[in-house]
């Protein structure tokens, strides 16, 4: 389903039913002024759904740039379909991400760059920043800063299941935070090696990374956008980092 974030922000994609609720599988589209970007695109099993929500929320603009968080294939795997709609499309990924397989059949190597962290691409009312993933789903995993919309897209980082009561719902008020538990239940299944960090330090760099930057908007791939209460959001976050590595203990 299309659903407006913030300004000229907006996801799109499916929720998969598992046996810990529903599991978002999401695309983010900033309009920006016409020129639209995308931030991943989505699984191949909703190839269709999420074409058809593309093109309804983009009409005839035409996207300039695909950024992947990383390659597998929940956030990758509509690349063919994207390429044969818009063969023109520039894609970025990190720097480590290229040799991976599902990235190279379908575009032109001119069309793909790999950036190191602390990349920024200017637009004329953006500048979009590259930044290390704290929390890698892989080894080519980054995430994204808009300061325009304040949105920081962090990939499986942030990641939490929805009730099915919940599937529609953008956190933005206390009412609606995603819990501790939520968060716990989500990184134990997506992060297998959490078990072996150190909470403290990983605490210390988050809070560094939000402290640095402009965050209104926390955006996951697996989770629906969070709009509010950053500060609560993080808290538990780093608590639920806490409860995480306490389980295997």
């Amino acid at each position: 389903m299309i659903q407006h974030i913030t300004d000229d922000l907006y996801q799109i994609g499916e929720h998969v039913q598992n046996e810990y609720g529903y599991e978002a599988i999401l695309t983010y589209v900033m309009l920006n002024d016409g020129n639209p970007i995308l931030i991943d695109c989505g699984s191949h099993i909703h190839r269709d759904s999420v074409m058809a929500q593309l093109n309804e929320l983009l009409g005839d603009a035409v996207p300039e740039y695909l950024f992947l968080t990383h390659s597998e294939l929940p956030h990758a795997g509509n690349i063919a379909a994207v390429a044969d709609k818009w063969p023109n499309i520039k894609v970025i990924v990190s720097n480590v991400m290229l040799p991976y397989i599902e990235v190279l059949p379908v575009l032109p190597l001119e069309q793909i760059t790999q950036v190191v962290p602390g990349t920024k691409i200017e637009f004329p009312t953006r500048t979009i920043e590259f930044v290390d993933a704290l929390l890698k789903d892989q080894p080519g995993s980054h995430w994204i800063h808009d300061p325009r919309t304040g949105a920081l897209f962090t990939g499986d980082g942030f990641g939490y299941f929805n009730a099915e009561a919940d599937i529609q719902t953008l956190p933005a008020t206390a009412a609606e935070a995603v819990t501790e538990t939520a968060f716990a239940q989500y990184h134990k299944v997506a992060f297998r090696f959490l078990q072996w960090i150190s909470p403290e330090r990983l605490a210390v760099d988050l809070r560094k990374m939000f402290t640095k930057r402009n965050v209104q908007v926390i955006a996951p791939i697996h989770g629906n956008a969070i709009r509010g209460d950053i500060d609560g959001h993080l808290d538990r976050m780093i608590a639920a980092l806490g409860t995480v590595k306490a389980s295997y203990q």
